[in-house]
């Protein structure tokens, strides 16, 4: 029987996390993966998303699109299926690079469906063997995957999980992604740049409800502009399947009709190979993994970590998760600060928000004050003609320090990093507003945005 310091059953992007920090603090490790490594991140959603979006925006691809005299251009199916199938590789050199890297580190990997049979045991089968592998602590990174309302089941072709979207590989004349969040936002850009006529509903009366108000107008702004038809406020009352198409009909009298559905809303978490109830592991009441602030579970020595826990994530959240749950199980005392994790959202013009937000940053003890710079106010939105974006700075008005930022721009996800540096360091609204930096950069956009933020704490 094989024994490991930390055994992690799981490797989606939190469950390598986990692995690679752990393996880093010199502790004998196992994954557990009963596919490729990588999970939903690395194959069915933000790195496939991302490749593809990159893909068209940079390649001369030939997918139906409006001419600049509005005229439509042939579908190029051939190369729709022809694109698909290199970014399926492309997920697969990402996930055999972390295979490497991970082995590199001392890992062991296992392949097989992984089963928790004890605090401190789990049994591997595999195509060919069985086999029991103990450790002294496990953490659980089981994952979740999109489940479907009654009224709306899957048939693998015209009715899809946003899961499945790279693996069924089609471009639909049109498309409804039925779940406003981050990835239905970025779902709604990819279908729409691969020519698709697309809709994107939700239940909730705005996209991206949890962040600033300023960040919903301009994600819901982006989407219009790209033609994109927002339903929101809306919930499905019927569909009808015919030959061609699928019938839709909303509440408040909206039909219309699309060739494919895409479901992107609730998810089912992969707890059903845990046994729970015998071993005295805690699930919800939608059989997410309840743990505390140290990833622990109710079950002394087991973690989990990832979407499987029940909460709405995204990749760094996910990769921390496994960055903390490794450390407290090797005796540290780490504890997961979500203030300290960027939030963003891969459309057109990328979102990216870290920290507090200005109207609701007295729910953490602050008095906040902000300061924004629009992209029209700055060189380089003439250099790449971007002009619709802006970044925030908010400060507290007693320490000055820099509590938080949002960014709409190209390059938002890049920039992001900064602010949440000054963040952590404690540092001043002035640190930022006395940065140096290229004229035609995104960073002048951080300077001038912590400039107005000092004139805004000096009234």
């Amino acid at each position: 029987m094989d024994e490991f310091d930390i055994a992690i059953l799981g490797a989606g992007i939190s469950g390598i996390s986990a692995a690679k920090r752990a393996a880093e603090l010199n502790a004998k490790v196992c994954l557990i993966e009963s596919h490729t490594l990588g999970g939903r991140c690395f194959h069915k959603g933000l790195y496939p998303c991302r490749y593809m979006m990159n893909q068209l925006e940079n390649s001369g691809f030939a997918i139906r699109r409006q001419g600049l005299k509005g005229e439509e251009v042939e579908k190029n199916t051939d190369d729709a299926s022809g694109l698909f199938e290199k970014t399926r590789k492309f997920s697969q050199s990402v996930a055999g690079k972390w295979e490497a890297t991970l082995k590199e580190k001392g890992v062991h990997i296992e392949t097989g469906e992984g089963f928790l049979v004890g605090a401190n045991e789990i049994r591997i089968q595999s195509a060919d063997e069985e086999k029991i592998i103990k450790a002294q602590k496990i953490i659980l990174a089981t994952g979740s995957k999109v489940e479907a309302p009654a009224t709306i089941p899957f048939d693998e072709e015209r009715i899809i999980s946003a899961d499945d979207v790279f693996d069924v590989g089609k471009v639909p004349e049109s498309v409804l992604i039925l779940g406003g969040d981050g990835g239905g936002c970025e779902l709604a850009t990819l279908y729409n740049k691969l020519g698709s006529k697309t809709f994107l509903c939700d239940e909730a009366p705005r996209l991206l409800p949890e962040q600033d108000p300023n960040i919903m107008e301009a994600m819901e702004g982006e989407m219009k502009r790209q033609k994109i038809k927002l339903l929101l406020n809306k919930k499905v009352i019927s569909i009808f399947k015919d030959t061609d198409s699928i019938d839709i009909s909303l509440d408040g009298g909206v039909k219309f009709s699309v060739q494919t559905i895409v479901l992107n809303a609730n998810r089912k978490y992969l707890s059903k190979e845990l046994d729970a109830e015998k071993l005295g592991l805690r699930l919800g009441e939608k059989g997410q993994i309840l743990v505390d602030e140290t990833q622990e579970t109710t079950l002394n020595g087991v973690y989990a970590v990832g979407s499987a826990t029940g909460r709405k994530g995204f990749h760094g959240l996910s990769e921390e998760e496994g960055k903390i749950a490794a450390e407290n199980a090797l005796g540290k005392k780490s504890r997961l600060n979500t203030d300290w994790i960027p939030r963003i959202v891969y459309t057109n013009l990328e979102i990216a928000t870290v920290g507090c937000y200005a109207d609701t940053a007295h729910h953490h003890g602050f008095r906040a004050v902000e300061g924004r710079c629009n992209d029209d106010q700055l060189d380089h939105s003439l250099i790449r003609t971007a002009s619709t974006g802006f970044i925030k700075i908010v400060a507290d008005k007693s320490s000055k320090n820099v509590i938080g930022g949002q960014i709409v721009s190209t390059h938002a996800s890049e920039t992001i990093s900064l602010i949440l540096l000054a963040i952590k360091k404690g540092l001043t609204v002035n640190s930022l507003a006395n940065l140096s930096c290229g004229v035609s950069t995104q960073l002048l956009g951080v300077r001038e945005a912590a400039r107005a933020c000092v004139e805004a704490l000096r009234r």
